[in-house]
């Protein structure tokens, strides 16, 4: 058998583990759909498997996903194909956004894809970005995992959670390690998917840089924006998840 992509198998079980927890993506979307009230067109900018744009556009706003994943955008295509949705989706980087200027109301940055651009040029060029394809007032929700506020800057040990999946069951062994000098924050994960009698063992690496809230709000600035809010978690979020450190950012442009 040839070895697996990793980036097909990680796709294929993301939403197993994000999908885990319900009840925070229902007060994600409610903060979500509160703030951005009647602002129809939207960016969700890292969408991911379109965990966020499906809602959204069966709520009625008009979604335009992107995301640097084939993999990533092809499930979120056969979502929207089997509950025919209007979204579209576009393969591309945050730091190189492919769309003309003014050409939303809104724009979603959500669970960390800002974390992945870990040079001060890369953050600058994907904010500017942001900024230049919003139109006059529009308004930008940007949501990143403070990791070292959350489990302490010497990183974990390996932590084992097992999902049900419809499939079978998944197991994610999850490290998380800081190296200090570089601003390196590196979380492993390791997964065996069981199917059946099937076990398909892979891994993957996330090398992030998680800057302070201070930071971040300085780069929004330099970017032309205007910081309206900046929230530790969601209104409503279960309470077993509050232990859970976010910078979540509303600004306008």
């Amino acid at each position: 058998m040839a070895d697996a992509d990793p980036e097909v198998s990680f796709a294929a079980v993301y939403d197993v583990v994000h999908e885990s927890a319900p009840d925070f993506l229902r007060a994600q979307l409610a903060f979500l759909q509160d703030r951005l009230g009647p602002r129809r067109a939207l960016l969700d900018a890292g969408c991911g498997t379109g965990r966020h744009l499906l809602a959204l556009s069966r709520a009625g706003y008009t979604v335009t996903g992107l995301d640097a994943s084939r993999a990533m955008l092809a499930l979120a295509r056969a979502k929207l194909a089997g509950q025919s949705l209007p979204a579209h989706l576009v393969r591309g980087l945050l730091q190189s956004l492919p769309f003309s200027p003014g050409s939303f109301d809104g724009a979603l940055c959500l669970e960390s894809p800002l974390a992945y651009l870990f040079s001060e040029e890369e953050l600058a060029r994907a904010l500017a970005g942001l900024r230049r394809v919003l139109r006059p007032g529009g308004l930008l929700l940007i949501d990143v995992f403070d990791y070292p506020g959350t489990f302490g800057k010497g990183g974990t040990r390996p932590q084992k959670t097992h999902f049900d999946a419809p499939w079978g069951r998944l197991e994610v062994t999850e490290t998380h390690r800081h190296r200090p000098g570089t601003g390196a924050w590196c979380m492993t994960q390791t997964f065996a998917a069981r199917r059946a009698d099937e076990v398909e063992r892979f891994s993957v690496e996330h090398r992030l840089r998680v800057r302070s809230a201070n930071d971040y709000a300085a780069a929004l600035e330099r970017a032309g924006f205007i910081i309206r809010e900046l929230l530790p978690a969601y209104p409503g979020s279960p309470s077993e998840l509050r232990s859970e450190a976010r910078m979540i950012f509303l600004a306008s442009g």
